[in-house]
């Protein structure tokens, strides 16, 4: 129907944001010798201190979260003695900052670390900082108050320490076989241990403002056993669990699935962008 139509369905089929998809990525390599300044920084540290720090996204426990149903809380770095602090946006304006922030601080211990300090002024700084990053001005205008465009968001990404960081380009999510397309290579990419900001949506039936890309979220990883999803999202500051199956085709799946998948993505019912690891 006309009034179920997505703006990204339209952009896809026009070929815009589209092209081929880069190459999946290796899987991740095995977390890196912790640098001498962040061992030191945690001495003494208690293993859950350690944990928030050197795996803020629990990515090397993503097989035993994603088992556990529902939802969990994402919490900031954070050392011993600190009260642990929610991982969410600042405003309505930087949700993709906040999202983009938890990228970098994943595999990036001395982030971290200096986040661990004083988690939540911290994190709402670097918030900020990506938020102005970010809003250059890019190939088509974009409203400040829908917070980051895809095509700034893939331009700032990166996983990693600075020096070996991977980095993103983006694609958009149209309907049928393409879109599949895009979302597989977004569950891929965090099956091999790379996370993948997605933006959701609405649809033409809701007006344009619902159908342009208003929520980021991050795709944290995917159970090798069970095939679920962890999906982080920065404005309750929560990791959702979602089947693989929902999220690839919501339109197949029970009413109950659908409005969790939407609850996960933010109140949006569509994933409608994804930032791809290049």
């Amino acid at each position: 129907m006309r009034g179920d139509l997505h703006l990204s369905a339209l952009l896809a089929r026009l070929g815009l944001f589209s092209g081929p998809l880069p190459r999946p990525p290796a899987a991740a390599a095995a977390a890196a010798a912790v640098p001498d300044d962040v061992a030191r920084g945690l001495e003494g540290a208690s293993p859950a201190a350690r944990r928030s720090v050197l795996d803020p996204l629990g990515l090397r426990a993503a097989g035993e979260r994603a088992r556990s149903a529902g939802r969990s809380p994402a919490v900031l770095p954070h050392l011993d003695g600190a009260r642990p602090v929610p991982a969410r946006q600042v405003d309505e304006t930087t949700c993709g900052s906040a999202v983009l922030t938890m990228l970098a601080l994943a595999a990036d211990p001395r982030l971290a670390l200096e986040v661990a300090r004083d988690p939540g002024p911290r994190f709402a700084a670097l918030q900020h900082r990506v938020l102005r990053r970010t809003s250059v001005a890019g190939p088509v205008p974009w409203p400040r108050r829908y917070g980051t465009p895809p095509w700034a968001a893939a331009r700032v990404a990166r996983f990693g320490p600075r020096d070996r960081s991977v980095r993103y380009t983006h694609r958009v999510v149209g309907r049928g076989a393409s879109g599949r397309a895009v979302l597989c290579a977004a569950v891929a990419a965090a099956a091999a241990g790379v996370p993948v900001p997605l933006y959701s949506g609405g649809s033409l039936r809701q007006g344009w403002q619902a159908a342009v890309p208003r929520h980021v979220v991050l795709l944290v990883g995917v159970d090798a056993g069970t095939g679920a999803l962890r999906l982080y999202e920065p404005s309750s500051g929560t990791v959702h669990g979602v089947p693989a199956g929902v999220f690839l085709a919501p339109a197949s799946a029970a009413p109950g699935a659908r409005a969790a998948l939407t609850v996960a993505l933010g109140g949006w019912p569509h994933v409608v962008w994804a930032l791809l690891p290049r």
